[in-house]
């Protein structure tokens, strides 16, 4: 009698513990759908500062889950310095070419840029930075696997010895660019496909 007992407690636990997961897993899903409608995309042309971070006009915009080097980085490769921050500049100067380029995000960081991700003929130009080495993946395990292959194939940054662009900005005493929570939702629409189209 006592082990029936156990066990249905058991179970009630487990159902418990699943219903509670499933509660959580489904707010947050309706919280991101909601945050889809405040959504802003631009489109056209824009100017890039660096290798994550473009304006137009007045407003300005912080590419999601990347870090790329900053404008005066210098990186090591061959046993000479070069300018990493400025070629991570020029790629993603490149990317942002295409007519159809356009940015969407609706969460902002604390210094009032935009978080968005970026698109150009069906890429996501994130996606695209990292696995041209030219930024690291900034964290909620995306692009992982893009940064293991540029890693893998010493491409960009990882041709040589680098420091991570964090730790370069707290080094330099350089704003702190870290985007952890502000751009949660608009990266879990992203990863369930609901920001572009």
């Amino acid at each position: 009698m006592g082990r029936n007992g156990g066990r249905r407690r058991g179970f009630s636990a487990v159902r418990d513990g699943g219903l509670f997961l499933a509660t959580v897993f489904l707010g947050i899903l309706i919280a991101a759908k909601l945050d889809q409608i405040n959504s802003e995309t631009h489109d056209g042309r824009f100017f890039v500062i660096d290798g994550d971070t473009l304006s137009k006009g007045e407003e300005r915009f912080r590419l999601l889950g990347i870090d790329a080097p900053e404008l005066a980085q210098t990186c090591r490769r061959n046993g000479e310095s070069w300018p990493c921050g400025q070629e991570a500049r020029r790629v993603l100067q490149r990317l942002a070419e295409p007519a159809d380029f356009s940015c969407s995000g609706s969460s902002r960081d604390r210094y009032g840029r935009l978080l968005v991700y970026c698109a150009a003929g069906g890429r996501d130009i994130s996606r695209e930075m990292v696995s041209e080495g030219f930024a690291v993946a900034s964290g909620y395990f995306q692009f992982s696997a893009e940064q293991a292959a540029a890693r893998r194939q010493a491409r960009g940054i990882w041709a040589g010895e680098f420091e991570k662009p964090s730790e370069w900005r707290r080094e330099h005493r350089a704003a702190d660019m870290e985007t952890p929570a502000a751009g949660f939702l608009t990266i879990i629409r992203h990863l369930l496909g609901w920001d572009h189209g």
